[in-house]
């Protein structure tokens, strides 16, 4: 049994001033390098689906290579029809997020794949209690508004574990619940279903999403085919999904950081403007919209800033990352920082 959560404490009117990191002048010119890269280089978007939604829209497409080469305008169009903020729901309406520009949020992050026992001291493989326990702390704590798995059910067949964890988290949380682990239709389908018996049917779920996804792109400038899937599968019942780029400098993505932020930033508006094309006017996804990793930074490890891209005024998610801190490698974690949903930039 849950107990009732106590009250969210949020960042209130958060404000990332973009002349602290870039000059407007260099804002305009890494979106039109963004517009350009997907016009004219393209991204891969390995899904039949996928490719005949922007085929229709008058994308180029290469069904060979699965690239999809999309006008800019094209993409403008799409992204203006997202509505500008919204709520994640929770299982307990006190506990709802407005993603209003006025409001960030602080939450757990995953996915890891060890654990150490408190009990016995024990490091081993994570399981399903392990994502109910971890819920169960996330509940309870007001810094935490929504739960991410921390850890895998590795204890559940592959092919529904994503279904165990999101079980294991809404049996011991009250407050809205992300996954990134719903990678297939079929999987996001049986999630559908799941959330939809919590809620009280489909058309409730849609007024009340208590579930979102993220998906991550294949860097450079491509898609994971199963993720496509679900995420239009999500999109259509109403479920907010989102979208972060793995452009890294010097390996996925351009050395230099203009050069990663546009890797970046094509990656995930030319997706985004996928789902808007798919269902107009529907939960504008939740993005990582330019990721560049910068580091080793002393006492800190690798730093991700993630900066929003006007017009557009889309909750943005971004994450800060120590696995270089400076701990014995036992006591070592891969995420120093919980991830923040950020969403209003100024």
């Amino acid at each position: 049994m849950v107990v009732s959560a106590r009250a969210i404490s949020p960042i209130e009117h958060p404000k990332l001033h973009l002349e602290e990191v870039l000059s407007q002048d260099d804002v305009h010119r890494i979106h039109q390098a963004s517009l350009e890269v997907i016009e004219t280089v393209g991204v891969r978007f390995p899904s039949d689906r996928a490719l005949d939604i922007l085929e229709e829209a008058g994308a180029t497409v290469d069904r060979q290579s699965q690239i999809a080469r999309i006008p800019g305008q094209v993409v403008v169009e799409a992204l203006a029809k997202a509505p500008p903020s919204y709520v994640l729901c929770a299982r307990d309406p006190a506990l709802d997020l407005s993603l209003d520009g006025e409001h960030s949020y602080l939450s757990t992050d995953g996915c890891g794949v060890e654990v150490i026992d408190l009990e016995t001291g024990e490091r081993r493989r994570s399981t399903k209690q392990d994502v109910a326990e971890s819920a169960r702390v996330a509940d309870y704590l007001p810094q935490i508004a929504f739960y991410w798995p921390l850890v895998a059910a590795q204890d559940c067949p592959p092919e529904t574990r994503s279904l165990h964890e999101l079980e294991a988290a809404w049996n011991n949380t009250t407050k809205h619940v992300q996954t990134e682990c719903v990678i297939t239709a079929r999987e996001a389908q049986a999630a559908i279903e799941m959330a939809s018996a919590i809620v009280g049917g489909r058309q409730e779920l849609r007024k009340r999403p208590i579930l979102s996804i993220m998906q991550c792109t294949i860097s450079p400038l491509g898609q994971d085919g199963g993720s496509l899937e679900a995420a239009l599968v999500a999109a259509q019942a109403g479920i907010p999904v989102g979208f972060m780029t793995m452009a890294s400098c010097c390996s996925t993505a351009p050395a230099t950081l203009a050069g990663n932020l546009v890797v970046g930033n094509a990656e995930v508006i030319a997706v985004s403007a996928l789902i808007e094309l798919a269902y107009p006017y529907s939960m504008p996804p939740l993005r990582r919209p330019w990721t560049c990793t910068r580091g080793p930074i002393p006492a800190a490890g690798r730093r991700t800033t993630s900066l929003e891209q006007p017009p557009t005024n889309w909750p943005t998610f971004t994450g800060y990352h120590s696995p270089w801190a400076p701990l014995p490698p036992e006591q070592r974690s891969p995420i120093g920082k919980p991830p923040w949903i950020i969403p209003s930039l100024a």
